[in-house]
């Protein structure tokens, strides 16, 4: 009897509530930790007891009958401490993320040979061009640059076979026709349109926009454009750009005089007499009393007298920028020529004139005017 007893006060000693102070009294009632008083057989929850979910006033005594699991509060995270960073000044990007395999671009020998067995445009003469002047290891070697390129078709346009292979063996004039198409910066085609003037290695070009398109010395045309190599890009052209000096004339005249491209309304309205014509390597003079005598007015029309015959016509330029003149008509005059060779040679004039591609050209004191075209030139002066 007394280990029941014992036992009993024993457990009541273990559930009493932590928090709350056991009090007996002689009205049997129990205190709360909030300071309430609860009378005997009350039973719940003792707010102030962490310990205890249910409690019950058993005479006078608070008795814990269902303890509360313990649960750790979880202490709030602290926030990080922002860590300071000092700018180097340099700007960082955000690249898009490039998936699948990325295709390498090779040297401009590389791309050229490329294009030629890929496409419909052979850049075979370029490309030995380039290899016979040396040209092609001087382009690699250039951390940056930009060249326009004419396919095969428009080297053969212009040039005949004959004038072709002298070409060909011509490595000084070579180069620079080279030298005249490279330019020493990167340049896509966006970005030419920009400037009104680009220089080249060995001249300027000029530059405009006619229809969101560009025109490069008035009269050549980009036909496809920012072809990537390692180190640049090239454009395909639809012309050769000369250098600008007496190509077909400094050595039949063995005169260095130095020749510039001129726009058509340079010559409008002025009366032009030809002095000579070297064709072919043939080189043709006229007495200034029976040859060609020409001029160009603003509306597209030419008139003039050609041997004793007063001439008139038409003219246009090109979609390439080339002068085009036209058959026209004539009123017969009566004259007699000093010899039959004036005549004949006088009708090479008109040969050259109405079958070739024309560029204008003017020497340095503009005096004397070159019609020029792939076999040879016509030399003019105002009269």
């Amino acid at each position: 009897m007394k280990i029941k007893l014992f036992t009993t006060i024993l457990l009541i000693l273990t559930f009493s509530c932590g928090n709350a102070e056991t009090k007996l009294d002689e009205n049997n009632l129990c205190d709360l930790s909030n300071g309430e008083r609860v009378e005997d057989g009350w039973s719940g929850n003792d707010k102030g007891d962490n310990f205890c979910n249910s409690c019950e006033c058993m005479s006078g005594n608070l008795v814990c009958t269902e303890m509360a699991c313990q649960i750790d509060t979880p202490e709030p995270t602290p926030e990080p401490t922002p860590i300071k960073k000092n700018s180097s000044g340099e700007m960082k990007y955000n690249h898009p993320k490039i998936t699948g395999e990325v295709e390498e671009v090779g040297s401009l020998i590389d791309e050229l040979a490329t294009a030629t067995s890929n496409s419909e445009n052979k850049f075979t003469i370029f490309i030995k061009a380039l290899e016979l002047t040396g040209m092609d290891e001087e382009i690699t070697s250039l951390k940056e640059m930009t060249i326009l390129v004419p396919p095969d078709n428009v080297f053969l346009s212009k040039f005949n076979e004959a004038n072709l292979n002298n070409l060909i063996t011509d490595i000084d004039l070579l180069t620079q026709i080279i030298k005249s198409h490279l330019l020493p910066y990167e340049f896509k085609e966006k970005n030419m349109k920009k400037f009104s003037h680009l220089d080249t290695f060995t001249g300027s070009l000029k530059i405009e926009v006619l229809n969101k398109k560009i025109v490069i010395n008035e009269g050549i045309y980009v036909t496809s454009a920012d072809n990537e190599v390692t180190n640049g890009f090239f454009h395909i052209i639809d012309s050769i750009i000369m250098p600008e000096e007496d190509i077909y004339g400094s050595q039949s005249n063995n005169s260095s005089e130095d020749i510039k491209l001129i726009t058509l309304s340079e010559i409008i309205e002025k009366n032009l007499l030809v002095d000579n014509l070297v064709r072919e390597d043939v080189e043709y003079n006229f007495s200034p009393d029976f040859t060609l005598k020409i001029q160009l007015n603003n509306d597209g029309n030419y008139s003039g007298k050609f041997l004793c015959n007063n001439i008139f016509g038409t003219y246009n330029l090109s979609e390439e920028g080339y002068l085009k003149i036209n058959q026209g008509g004539s009123t017969k005059m009566f004259c007699i020529p000093p010899d039959d060779n004036v005549e004949m040679n006088t009708q090479e004039i008109w040969e050259f004139l109405l079958n070739e591609d024309i560029e204008i050209f003017s020497s340095d004191d503009n005096i004397n005017i070159y019609f020029r075209s792939s076999s040879g030139y016509l030399s003019l002066k105002e009269n």
